[in-house]
């Protein structure tokens, strides 16, 4: 199984209020947070500091949220 699939499921099985860390690397990563019937995504950065809100996605939107995780730049 791909981590993309891993992550997509990971994300299916989060409850409310429940986070993951995703597509963690050396210099950062992603933090996805349930909150209700809405998954809020926030990049870690390398360094510490704050995350940074993304974007807030539904159920339906799984596939976008993982897609925007692995093609970042």
């Amino acid at each position: 199984m791909s981590n993309k699939n891993k992550d997509l499921q990971n994300l299916l099985n989060l409850k409310t209020s429940q986070s993951i860390y995703i597509n963690w690397l050396e210099d950062g990563g992603w933090e996805v947070q349930r909150v209700h019937d809405v998954y809020v995504l926030f990049e870690i950065p390398q360094y510490g500091g704050n995350p940074y809100y993304i974007n807030t996605y539904c159920e339906s939107q799984l596939f976008q949220l993982i897609d925007t995780v692995y093609n970042w730049t």
